[in-house]
């Protein structure tokens, strides 16, 4: 069994079931034109990190064999699951989406230092807009 690709990052839907207009992503982009430096960084090097066709990260590139420390237990886990010729591939997924975890983390950080935290009616609308992320 080979290790599955990574899902693609949701996006939401608005009331209609439609996914945002051209305009609003435009407005999006503007909005991070007049944010901080530090804000425009993080999250040009998140969109950076993806690939659009798929809204994944992007593993291409020349592979390059490093050493890694894991417990057995996990290795023959691994192993069990995906096989012995598809180990890398699964440790490679799984790197970077822990990878894409922390740019979007960092984002999130560096949003609420900028703007405030998350209102809950915000929050609140936004859980509306993506019943399935629960």
């Amino acid at each position: 069994m080979s290790a599955q690709p990574l899902p693609p990052v949701p996006t939401p839907e608005g009331p209609a079931g439609n996914k945002p207009s051209l305009a609003e992503l435009q407005g999006v982009a503007h909005d991070l034109g007049t944010a901080s430096p530090d804000l425009q960084a993080a999250a040009m090097r998140l969109l950076s990190a993806h690939s659009p066709e798929s809204g994944r990260l992007r593993l291409v590139g020349r592979a390059r064999k490093v050493s890694v420390s894991m417990p057995e237990d996990l290795t023959a886990a691994v192993q069990q699951r995906v096989g012995r010729g598809e180990f890398s591939q699964y440790v490679t997924e799984a790197v970077a989406r822990q990878l894409e975890l922390d740019l979007l983390g960092e984002l999130a950080a560096l949003l609420e230092s900028e703007h405030g935290p998350v209102s809950d009616e915000t929050l609140d609308e936004a859980r509306r807009s993506w019943p399935d992320a629960r």
